[in-house]
């Protein structure tokens, strides 16, 4: 398990180059030791994830039939003639705040077309998102209702025993 981030970097590294030689993997494998070096892992700091394999396939689903929706209406707005573009900010309390939920939640808004976090609190845990086309905020609170539903069932956090008693798991 300890190979796997420095074999996955140097993956990366040659996949970039797109050429496997002599010269790639040395000049790979010495950027990943500088890397390890100046970034060294933090062990015992943050929350364990138990992945749960049907929950992790529901999210991944959902997010591509996301992804696709949105796209389509945004293709839709650029080429067609009238605007229906009605921008809002709406802020969604997450009810299961967890540092992994919140990120995660970002994350995939942000990769979203037509969707963008503008701030994001963890205490009170509250995601502020920036929709483009903004018709029903109950609809888009429910959005993210379910988004959060579903990261929650997919990934779930459990402290580690050295951070026990601390929020998320995060010392301070």
């Amino acid at each position: 398990m300890r190979l796997f981030l420095p074999g996955a970097l140097l993956g990366l590294w040659l996949l970039a180059w797109g050429d496997v030689s002599v010269a790639n993997v040395a000049s790979g494998i010495v950027l990943i030791g500088v890397l390890m070096l100046a970034f060294p892992a933090r062990r015992g700091i943050g929350a364990r994830v138990r992945v749960h394999p049907i929950g992790l396939v529901r999210l991944a689903a959902y997010v591509l039939a996301q992804l696709a929706v949105s796209n389509v209406l945004v293709a839709r707005e650029i080429v067609s003639r009238r605007s229906r573009v009605r921008t809002g900010v709406v802020a969604y309390r997450v009810q299961q705040p967890s540092a992994l939920t919140l990120t995660l939640m970002a994350n995939i808004l942000a990769l979203s077309p037509g969707t963008m976090p503008v701030d994001v609190t963890q205490d009170p845990p509250i995601l502020a998102v920036h929709f483009l086309l903004l018709s029903d905020v109950d609809a888009a609170r429910k959005m993210m209702a379910r988004l959060e539903t579903l990261i929650v069932a997919a990934l779930e956090a459990h402290p580690d025993a050295s951070t026990r008693g601390t929020p998320d798991g995060i010392e301070p």
